[in-house]
């Protein structure tokens, strides 16, 4: 996992925000077992769920995307 700094225009103004997202050559199962730990020590889930606003795209790399950045923002 790394952090990626995203630009982010807010209210006319663009603001720096750093994001966690996974490395692409990540193992499916190494992203499953941080997916569920992130999950089991509190980060929101979910939005990841069927009927979630962040379940799509529906890929091991975008949840867990989503879960650790949450887990790294709390």
């Amino acid at each position: 996992m790394f952090s990626t700094v995203v630009l982010v225009v807010l209210y006319g103004r663009i603001a720096a925000a750093t994001w966690c997202v996974v490395r692409s050559v990540a193992s499916r199962e190494a992203l499953l077992a941080a997916l569920d730990y992130a999950c089991d020590t509190g980060a929101d889930y979910e939005s990841l769920q069927l009927s979630g606003l962040c379940f799509l795209p529906n890929t091991i790399q975008a949840h867990a995307s989503y879960a650790f950045n949450r887990y790294y923002m709390r």
